[in-house]
């Protein structure tokens, strides 16, 4: 039977690493994962959904497909949610006792239950730490959020369903630069100095990217409605949608950095188009980051600090369904990571920072 607390079963959720140097887009990480929790469900004869072990881990359904590889009897035990019966098998393929047990797990926690009592264990699986200090990009996407990680000069992926996550698992020493506001106006029309300043350095192209950050007040709202509303009577100025759609994001992180001191040790904010402007030297980019033209910009920038930077990106867009994060999401996510890489460069718009009624300084970090 296969031991589920080991080290090998270390369930990474999310976490992929495409190393420049490396000829294998799969993490070996999820692939023990995976191959642990068939081990399991062989060894009590028991099914799985797909969407119920890909939920568990972290990862799509085409990242599972690829995961469990080939058709044969050892993974039929992923089955259909409808039929629970492996997709396009044929008998042969199936494991002679795959329909001993009428049973099918179905949801993220039944398969977490059950993984528990195969490994005789009754408390929840530990997250696992990284544990060497690293420097990472973040940016919000679908579900979650997408990080870059450079440690000892190497650039991987990977993404979490909260920021709180990463700052649990990020060893001591960790640097997280975050695309998200930091340190809010409270009951203020005035908008942050480092806001203003961001849209000053960007002009004329990129200046748009830029756009205010809510006050703090607009974060209990629940729509857009209700939360323009309230803008408008507290300091007479309705909010933006860009602002809005993030609203969660910014909650999230503003209720982690009031309640965690690592986190307040880790996390910085960053605009990506701020740090594009300084590895430029002052230049704002000069095409969309939607563009092909402005993705291949971007790139560029980032190969003059990581050489070998094109090959680890395009192995996250080939990974990341295009419906969970987005490519500019991934250059975003590499130049914030390079921007904590050089504490020696760090500068901050403005040069120096407010903080908010909750301490937390209202600032972007960039490389002078």
């Amino acid at each position: 039977m296969v031991d589920l607390t080991s080290d090998r079963y270390n369930l990474v959720r999310g976490d992929f690493p495409f190393h420049s140097d490396a000829g294998s887009v799969l993490d070996m990480t999820l692939q023990g994962d995976v191959n642990a929790i068939l081990a399991a469900l062989e060894s009590k004869h028991r099914r799985c959904t797909y969407n119920a072990m890909a939920s568990f881990l972290g990862i799509s359904l085409p990242q599972l497909f690829s995961a469990l590889g080939e058709r044969r009897p050892h993974a039929s035990w992923i089955v259909n949610q409808n039929t629970h019966k492996p997709t396009k098998y044929t008998k042969a393929q199936e494991h002679p006792h795959l329909y001993d047990n009428a049973q099918v797990i179905s949801s993220e926690q039944e398969l977490h239950t059950f993984l528990g009592q195969v490994a005789g264990a009754t408390k929840s699986t530990p997250l696992t730490a990284y544990p060497e200090a690293a420097c990472y990009g973040v940016d919000g996407c679908k579900g979650g959020w997408l990080f870059a990680k450079i440690l000892d000069g190497e650039l991987s992926f990977g993404t979490v369903p909260s920021i709180g996550v990463l700052v649990e698992k990020a060893a001591e020493g960790s640097r997280i630069f975050i695309d998200i506001p930091i340190g809010l106006r409270s009951k203020s029309a005035d908008a942050r100095l480092c806001d203003r300043e961001a849209r000053q350095i960007l002009k004329p192209r990129r200046n748009s990217s830029v756009f205010n950050a809510p006050i703090r007040e607009l974060l209990s709202t629940e729509d857009y409605a209700s939360a323009n509303a309230l803008s408008k009577r507290l300091i007479n100025k309705g909010i933006s949608k860009q602002s809005f759609n993030i609203m969660d994001k910014i909650r999230e992180v503003d209720d982690l950095l009031q309640g965690s001191a690592k986190a307040r040790a880790l996390l910085r904010e960053v605009h990506p188009e701020v740090c594009f402007w300084s590895l430029a030297g002052g230049i704002a980019m000069e095409h969309s980051k939607k563009s092909e033209e402005g993705f291949n910009e971007r790139l560029e920038h980032i190969q003059e600090y990581l050489p070998n930077a094109r090959r680890a990106v395009l192995g996250a867009i080939d990974h990341y369904p295009r419906s969970n994060v987005a490519k500019d999401d991934i250059l975003d996510a590499v130049v914030a990571a390079i921007t904590a890489s050089y504490p020696d460069r760090w500068a901050t718009l403005p040069a120096a920072p407010e903080l908010d009624e909750a301490g937390l300084p209202m600032e972007m970090v960039y490389l002078n």
